[in-house]
């Protein structure tokens, strides 16, 4: 998969790095998961003439998958993705999907990870990046959704990202990344959705509930892994009531 965002001059081209995926199972894509969505609407194929339409839906799945982007810390919230820069090249377009969060940055062809600096302190240090002789990249800051790597590079240079994504995907029919019972968690929320638009308000209501009960137990899954990989131990006593305070509690999970 590319990921291609042109921000002002920039075109910066990232490609996704093969990872081991989930699997498909029975709803790999948004066509199925509009098929499962149509399944409990009872109201045939959906198109662009239907009460909801068929955009809506699409559009309300998609929504789902966003906000699940936006419960911090899931395993499969990472991407990986690479860029070929060439000689002079300081300043890139990270992908779409950056979320402001956590990033790494590797030189892959020098075999070194760059280390990440505030933004202000990189202006400190290079007030006019233009003007630094090209050299092998050592430091990287994140202005907005730019990229920025100092000294310039003085070689074609492939580096690697490893960042949180939001879920704004270039390709929104991608669920792939999702473990199978999250896509159909997204298909609640869209049904909530169109039973709403066609003021069925107690199914709208239920699935609703449906959709929150989901994601809560997400948010409990991910906190035991998170625990576990702590091996039962907090580093300090702000991450072990933090920690703790996702722990669920008699909702038998």
């Amino acid at each position: 998969m590319t990921i291609t965002d042109n921000t002002d001059d920039l075109n910066t081209i990232w490609t996704e790095l093969e990872v081991a995926g989930y699997t498909a199972g029975s709803l790999p894509d948004l066509d199925s998961a509009v098929a499962e969505v149509e399944s409990k609407l009872h109201r045939g194929t959906l198109s662009t003439t239907t009460s909801p339409l068929l955009a809506d839906v699409q559009r309300w799945i998609v929504r789902a998958k966003q906000e699940l982007m936006q419960t911090k810390s899931y395993t499969f919230a990472r991407r990986y993705a690479y860029a070929q820069i060439s000689v002079g090249d300081y300043r890139l377009a990270l992908p779409p999907d950056y979320n402001g969060g956590e990033i790494k940055v590797k030189d892959q062809t020098n075999d070194r990870s760059l280390k990440s600096w505030p933004s202000g302190r990189f202006d400190l240090k290079y007030p006019d990046a233009d003007a630094e002789d090209n050299n092998e990249p050592m430091v990287f800051c994140i202005k907005n959704k730019e990229l920025w790597i100092s000294p310039p590079s003085n070689a074609s240079v492939r580096l690697e990202i490893d960042y949180e994504r939001s879920g704004d995907d270039n390709n929104p029919e991608d669920l792939s990344f999702l473990p199978e019972i999250e896509r159909f968690r997204c298909c609640d929320y869209a049904i909530y959705e169109a039973c709403e638009a066609l003021e069925q308000w107690d199914k709208a209501k239920w699935y609703f509930s449906k959709w929150q009960g989901g994601l809560g137990r997400s948010v409990s899954a991910n906190a035991r892994r998170r625990w576990a990989e702590l091996n039962f131990r907090a580093i300090s006593l702000f991450e072990e009531n933090a920690v703790r305070n996702y722990q669920p509690r008699n909702r038998g999970l």
